[in-house]
């Protein structure tokens, strides 16, 4: 008999503390009966696979990376074609017991599954019952008086607001990709830059420019971040430009983790590369200032 699992299900699109809240009570669980933790997730932008125009707070392989932190054993990753979301939701889990033997399934208050959602927590509930297994509801948690949700993540990071952001995902709101090439502008100013193309699956926050860090080969750098159209050279493709503090090295082709601390200030035009260069200089200063350890 294959060992018994607790299922922790949601899309956990931002692994707000919401989301956190679910998986820990899963994990819990699975620690006090000797069980494994399975997390089952959707492999890609589901709401804009629904949508078509949603973003993702943090992309597959980032989800994935903060799914493991929380302890997960496996992450199912659905996919979502369109014959997959057409499931019935009793197939839906008929087809995960076919895959794992289910002790537990924990999920939030506002579950849903199957085609057109019409799976709740009170279907799941009675399957569980059915099938002799338990299912374990977790309220939703509220911040300033709202709901914690993957939207309330967004509005925050629309307006640039890095801290509540932060709070409601108990880490740094992050950002991973590969360093490619660029006009090697900053680098004239003396102000070299990584910078990174964001996929077109990433929600944009808010333009402007941030305290932040970068994690490199397991090392931890302080750094100014410049997201958003450059308008003193008048070129309006957005882009993440990472200046990163006392280091000095080649990062084209590497993979780094850009870690959002605070916000300095709105992204504005200058009058030359002088001024800008100026700017650049106080940016670093409230930089190194800021206590953000």
């Amino acid at each position: 008999m294959l060992d018994k699992k607790v299922i922790a299900l949601g899309y956990f699109d931002s692994v707000h503390i919401g989301h956190q809240r679910v998986i820990k009570r899963a994990k819990d669980i699975a620690e006090q009966n000797n069980m494994s933790l399975v997390i089952v997730t959707f492999l890609g932008n589901l709401k804009g696979a629904i949508g078509g125009q949603d973003k993702c707070v943090f992309l597959t392989n980032e989800r994935e990376k903060f799914l493991k932190d929380l302890g997960a054993d496996e992450i199912y990753f659905a996919p979502i074609t369109k014959e997959f979301l057409s499931t019935d939701r009793k197939d839906f889990l008929d087809d995960l017991n076919k895959k794992y033997n289910i002790a537990y399934y924990v999920s939030g208050i506002d579950y849903t599954f199957g085609a057109f959602g019409k799976g709740d927590t009170a279907y799941l509930t009675d399957y569980a019952t059915k099938n002799g297994q338990q299912h374990v509801i977790v309220d939703t948690l509220s911040f300033g008086g709202e709901k914690v949700s993957t939207s309330l993540v967004k509005s925050l990071l629309a307006k640039g607001d890095i801290k509540g952001t932060n709070t409601l995902l108990a880490r740094e709101y992050s950002i991973s990709g590969t360093v490619v090439k660029d006009r090697q502008v900053g680098t004239s100013l003396g102000f070299p830059t990584a910078n990174i193309i964001l996929d077109k699956d990433k929600f944009n926050l808010k333009g402007g420019v941030y305290a932040g860090k970068v994690v490199l080969e397991n090392k931890t750098y302080y750094a100014i971040i410049n997201y958003g159209a450059r308008p003193t050279f008048n070129l309006e493709q957005k882009l993440l430009e990472v200046h990163i503090i006392d280091f000095c090295g080649d990062l084209y082709g590497k993979e780094i983790e850009v870690l959002f601390l605070d916000f300095i200030r709105e992204i504005k035009k200058f009058d030359s590369t002088t001024d800008l260069k100026a700017q650049l200089t106080a940016d670093l200063t409230a930089t190194k200032e800021g206590k953000y350890d």
